[in-house]
């Protein structure tokens, strides 16, 4: 019993529910349910990278994945927020973690940041119907002939 209830504290630590509903988007996403329920509290966690999400690695296991991530909010994740050096890592592009490794950057790198796609902060050219500043412009105009 008490290696059970260990066991439930320890995956609440790692998954960080926060609200009732969490439990139910969670089981929906595949994805997070096999994180945490399956891989749970078995890894070692390896690092934290400036979004707050949460890096581990079960080097135990002989197959399937190895290293893995929690993310910071469990209910609205993007994976595009993942820096580089963690995205090596995860991939197995690098055997060497951020938190172990200090990897040079480029001169022309920028900090990683989750894309804007998909929501209201996303690029909106103009003539997009979400974009505020209503279209004012001629999208075709036909031709005349000069005269003569």
């Amino acid at each position: 019993m008490a290696a059970v209830k260990q066991w439930f504290s320890k995956m609440g630590e790692v998954a960080g529910f926060r609200k009732p509903l969490d439990w139910l988007k969670i089981a929906a996403d595949g994805n997070l349910f096999v994180t945490i329920f399956e891989k749970g509290p078995t890894g070692q966690l390896v690092g934290e990278d400036l979004h707050g999400n949460k890096y581990f690695e079960d080097n135990n296991t002989t197959y399937n994945r190895k290293r893995w991530i929690v993310y910071k909010d469990l209910t609205n994740y993007n994976p595009s927020g993942i820096p580089p050096e963690w995205h090596g890592w995860l991939n197995y592009i690098n055997d060497f973690a951020p938190t172990q490794h200090e990897f040079k950057r480029p001169v022309y790198a920028i900090e990683a940041d989750v894309t804007k796609t998909g929501t209201l902060e996303a690029y909106q050219p103009k003539g997009a119907w979400i974009n505020p500043e209503k279209r004012n412009w001629v999208k075709y105009e036909a031709w005349q002939p000069p005269k003569a």
